[in-house]
């Protein structure tokens, strides 16, 4: 197959989370299955220092000058559109919401008139199964911003970027209809988030691109279901909830923001997935939904749940040159322990390789379930004064200060590295014992599956890909690779953690539950497989649908 991914960010152009982690393995390994795959995204202004070398990208003109019209083709005046918007915001505000404009300000079809020109540039893969990139170049809504999200006209860029990529595939279909050879067009497309979810709506229901993109089979993968798109759609008051019908406005026009992306993503979207089977399910239910389950409940027929992977060979303790002491799992013991003391001795602790080892690693947020660790973490290092606890990451200030005075009280047993760290974690994995993730929620939970290929025990709690990863221990069979507990209480997660430092007292027992975490397979490979199967079913369904609507039309 020849497949285009759609994101807005792509690893290691440009990277802020997972999402630009899959950009980069997922298309990888589908390479090395035997497809096509090319990625399409904007030219970020943090893209400009190059690669890590600082050596620039290499870009190759593509399509210059490619204008983007800032008006849609909705087959309905947007006057129209903005009267019935203007009638929703007034409703909103008499029932405490927010509307777009805070004066009175009245849009008119004036304002949408014109075009974004932009170029669109390419970087050819240098390496066997790197993808095809293709980056969209506009200077005033991408090169001159600093970070890719986080901009009060987030909602624009994003639409710009998704707009401009069906005038690029335009462009090529009329080349293919112009008898061109070795024209590029893909078998099926793969949106991603809400950034790229604008592309659906507009290819299946603006006049201007539907009859050229009638038979192509659109896939949305939502790696967080939290962002919907620039706005806070879940504290809107439900009259002035988008429903997702009305037609999109004009990129510039501010009732855009006003519009759930990620919602007319699902709406209209030929295949769904999610990054694990289990939050899949989740996701279905209010707790989970982030304010979609009436959508999400519409829409499940097409939805699934495909786990996240990670690179084995990338992560491969046996030769990874970031941590202390390499191993395999014939040889991992003596190695383990003193990349445990080389983990003491970096933040400041006694250093012992038999002491357990505790550690978190990730952001420190609400969502990682912080609250539950800052609860438990006193009474526990109090009571078990053998126990250590070390932490890597960025967040909440509120909880960083926690943190802070955790270390002041416990100096000899709490290690802090409050800052971003792209290679101690893998040192982390490869000394720690247990890698605590008590996660109110985690649609992936790649962290779990780094420290499992590192032979770190994972403590987690039962939600999203967390649940579809670790299997608990159990000493008597010898079978499973971790600990978890599932509800959202303190005493549960403390008593996850007393079951597992009791097996830490039995060498023998932690040695093949060690050794079960490191035989453990959560490669790209297996994720690529199922795509390729969930894209296959995509294009049949899709391939349906344009012969049952080519024989209504006759």
């Amino acid at each position: 197959m020849k497949i285009l991914f759609l994101s807005a960010e792509v690893a290691p152009y440009v990277s802020v989370g997972g999402l630009s982690q899959v950009m980069y393995y997922l298309p990888r390994s589908l390479s090395k299955q035997g497809h096509e795959v090319r990625i399409f995204t904007a030219k970020h202004g943090a893209m400009a220092k190059g690669d890590a070398n600082e050596q620039p990208w290499d870009y190759q003109m593509d399509t210059a000058g490619l204008r983007v019209p800032i008006r849609h083709e909705n087959g309905k005046p947007e006057t129209d559109l903005l009267v019935v918007e203007e009638k929703r915001n007034k409703n909103a505000l008499e029932h405490g919401g927010v509307g777009p404009d805070a004066d009175p300000e009245t849009e008119t079809e004036s304002n949408f008139d014109g075009e974004i020109t932009c170029d669109v540039l390419a970087i050819e893969p240098k390496k066997k199964n790197d993808a095809y990139i293709y980056v969209l170049e506009n200077q005033e809504y991408f090169g001159l911003r600093a970070n890719v999200f986080g901009y009060s006209d987030d909602h624009t860029r994003f639409a710009l970027l998704s707009k401009a990529c069906l005038e690029w595939l335009l462009i090529q279909y009329e080349r293919i209809q112009a008898g061109e050879k070795n024209v590029w067009w893909p078998d099926i497309i793969n949106c991603h988030d809400w950034h790229m979810s604008y592309f659906i709506d507009l290819a299946r229901r603006d006049d201007r691109y539907r009859k050229v993109m009638a038979a192509m089979p659109i896939v949305l993968t939502v790696h967080n279901f939290r962002y919907q798109g620039n706005d806070e759609y879940r504290y809107m008051p439900e009259s002035a909830q988008d429903n997702g019908v009305a037609p999109l406005a004009p990129l510039t026009s501010k009732l855009l923001q006003r519009q759930n992306a990620l919602k007319r993503g699902l709406l209209f979207a030929d295949a769904i997935t999610t990054v694990s089977p289990t939050h899949a399910i989740e996701v279905l239910t209010p707790e989970y939904a982030e304010g979609l389950e009436d959508v999400l409940e519409k829409v499940r027929g097409k939805l699934r749940g495909i786990m996240n992977g990670i690179d084995t060979d990338e992560f491969n303790p046996a030769t990874d040159k970031l941590i202390h002491k390499r191993f395999g799992r014939r040889w991992f013991a003596a190695a383990r322990a003193e990349n445990k003391k080389d983990l003491q001795r970096f933040f400041k602790l006694p250093v012992d390789s038999s002491t357990p080892l505790l550690a978190s690693v990730g952001r420190l947020s609400e969502q990682k379930g912080w609250d539950l660790l800052l609860e438990t973490l006193p009474p526990l290092l109090t009571e078990r004064p053998d126990v250590q606890f070390i932490v890597v990451g960025t967040g909440d200030d509120h909880y960083r200060d926690a943190l802070v005075k955790l270390e002041e009280q416990f100096p000899k047993q709490v290690g802090l590295h409050l800052q971003q760290d792209f290679e101690l974690p893998r040192r982390v994995f490869s000394g720690a014992d247990i890698v605590l993730m008590p996660s109110m929620f985690e649609p992936g939970g790649i962290v779990a599956l780094e420290a499992l290929r590192y032979g770190a025990v994972p403590l987690v709690r039962r939600t999203g890909g967390l649940n579809d990863s670790i299997e608990d221990f159990n000493p008597i069979t010898g079978g499973g690779t971790g600990f978890s507990f599932t509800t959202k209480n303190s005493w549960a997660l403390y008593g996850a953690i007393v079951e597992a430092l009791a097996i830490y007292r039995h060498p023998k027992l932690w040695s093949h539950l060690v050794n079960n975490c490191l035989a453990a397979d959560f490669s790209w490979d297996h994720a690529a497989r199922d795509y390729k199967d969930w894209y296959a079913k995509a294009i049949r369904q899709r391939a349906r649908s344009a012969a049952v609507s080519n024989v209504s039309k006759r």
